[in-house]
């Protein structure tokens, strides 16, 4: 009777350690998927400060604006879009 049990619960810490070894890749690459991603984002909130300028922003003929950029992190494409609001700064 000792032994079966002891047989099942190996067997069960088996399953366990299985199946906590095959999420933990999952997890990693998860995590690496997000890390791009908010390169990605980072990546195409620089190239729209360096973009808008006083001229662009003229240019824009409503209040809310969306610039979308293609952006590779890694050899992955992304596509980031961003959404302003358009305001008027007060003169100092």
């Amino acid at each position: 009777m000792l032994y079966t049990e002891l047989i099942f619960s190996m067997i069960i810490l088996m399953l366990l350690l299985t199946i906590i070894s095959g999420t933990i890749p999952a997890q990693r690459e998860a995590l690496q998927e997000a890390i791009r991603q908010e390169r990605a984002q980072l990546i195409a909130e620089n190239m729209f400060w360096q973009e808008i300028d006083n001229e662009y922003l003229n240019s824009v003929p409503s209040k809310k604006f969306s610039i979308t950029y293609d952006v590779v992190v890694d050899g992955k494409k992304y596509k980031v879009t961003i959404n302003a609001i358009k305001f008027e700064r007060p003169q100092k």
